[in-house]
C-alpha cells in the first residue's frame, strides 16, 4: 500500500513537470496525466497498472494518449517526458527520429531549443527536416540514401560551417538555393548558436 502511494505521488510530480514543459512547446490547454491503478496481483512490472492520459481542454474527458494524440502532439509529449526525466548523474543518449513531426514556425523553434536544452549533459541525436531544429545542433550531419544492387547505400557527411549553411538554406527554400535563403540560414544559425 505504501509503495502504491509513493508511486501515485511520483506520478503527480512527473505529470506537473511534463505539463510545464508542454506549455513551453505551445501546447496550451493540453494536460498530461499518469493514471496509476493498484493491481490485485503482482506482474513482472510490479503491482501497478500505469497509463498515460491526455486532456485537450478542461471540459474534455481524460483519454489514453495512444488513442487521441496526433503525431505532433505525441512528439511533443515524448520530448517533454524526456526533458522531465532526462537529467541525472548518468548521461544518456536520446535518439529522436523526426520528433518535430506536425510542427512548424515558432513551435519548431521551441522544439529545437528544448532539444538543445536536453543535450546539456546528455547526448541527443535528432533526425529532422526543419531548419529551425537543425540550426540548434552542435553538430550537423547530412544523410543520403541511394539505391544499390540488392541494398541501399547510405552516405553520411559531417557538415562544416559553409556546408551547414547551404543545407539549412536547402531546407528553407528547397532545391533552388538563393542569396536570400543563404542569408536566412546564416542568420538562423547565428541566432540559434548564440
Amino acid at each position: 500500500e505504501e509503495l502504491h502511494k509513493t508511486r501515485l505521488k511520483a506520478s503527480e510530480k512527473l505529470s506537473d513537470t511534463v505539463n510545464k514543459e508542454l506549455l513551453d512547446l505551445n501546447m496550451k490547454g493540453v494536460s498530461f496525466f499518469i493514471q496509476t491503478n493498484k493491481l490485485d496481483h503482482l506482474t513482472s512490472t510490479g503491482n501497478s497498472d500505469v497509463e498515460y492520459l491526455s486532456q485537450i481542454s478542461p471540459k474534455d474527458p481524460k483519454r489514453p494518449i495512444a488513442k487521441v494524440a496526433s503525431g505532433g502532439e505525441l512528439s511533443r509529449i515524448l520530448l517533454s517526458l524526456k526533458k522531465s526525466v532526462g537529467q541525472s548523474d548518468f548521461p544518456r543518449t536520446y535518439l529522436f527520429d523526426e520528433v518535430d513531426t506536425g510542427v512548424s514556425g515558432p513551435t519548431a523553434e521551441k522544439v529545437g531549443r528544448k532539444l538543445h536544452t536536453i543535450a546539456e549533459g546528455q547526448q541527443v541525436i535528432c533526425v529532422t527536416h526543419l531548419p529551425q531544429v537543425a540550426a540548434f545542433g552542435d553538430s550537423h550531419f547530412y544523410i543520403q540514401k541511394s539505391p544499390a544492387e540488392n541494398a541501399v547505400a547510405m552516405e553520411v557527411r559531417d557538415l562544416k560551417k559553409q556546408d551547414r549553411i547551404k543545407e539549412i538554406a536547402r531546407l528553407i527554400s528547397g532545391e533552388k538555393i538563393t542569396k536570400n535563403s543563404l542569408a536566412h540560414a546564416t542568420e538562423l544559425l547565428e541566432s540559434c548558436q548564440a
